[in-house]
């Protein structure tokens, strides 16, 4: 509650700052002075903002701006997409060579066509060779 009674006096307050008036008045030496407290004999001064006009070469300038932050944008974001998508082509092929692994894993022989088209049992050592690859590719890449 005291929050909301905080944050009211602080809208009230700021409301009360926008709207101040200026006043202009003239000391016995002839000096102008400007206040925002009126004193007898000040006038009120109007204070309008002042709009600026932008020519038409900045302008153009700010919209080059525009289309260069644009364009940067665009260029981000394709640089993510082609990062998550090469995040998800090296994640599938992490999962490929774990498949690979397993399955290494579960079979006891092995075997190859040589060239006579036979089925030739493929030796131990070279069966080890192949897991300690794999598990070797897995360890650097996954």
């Amino acid at each position: 509650m005291i929050y909301l009674k905080l944050l009211m006096a602080a809208l009230v307050f700021c409301s009360f700052q926008a709207h101040a008036q200026i006043y202009r008045w003239v000391d016995a030496d002839g000096q102008v002075h400007f206040e925002q407290r009126p004193r007898p004999g000040a006038d009120e001064v109007e204070v309008r903002p002042q709009v600026i006009e932008r020519d038409e070469r900045v302008r153009q300038g700010e919209a080059s701006m525009e289309r260069l932050a644009e364009i940067r944008a665009q260029e981000r974001q394709q640089q993510q997409d082609l990062q998550a998508q090469r995040q998800q082509q090296r994640l599938r092929w992490c999962q490929d060579l774990r498949e690979r692994l397993a399955k290494f894993e579960l079979r006891a022989y092995w075997y190859e066509e040589d060239a006579d088209g036979n089925r030739v049992e493929v030796s131990r050592a070279r069966l080890e060779e192949a897991e300690a690859s794999l598990r070797q590719q897995i360890a650097e890449q996954c």
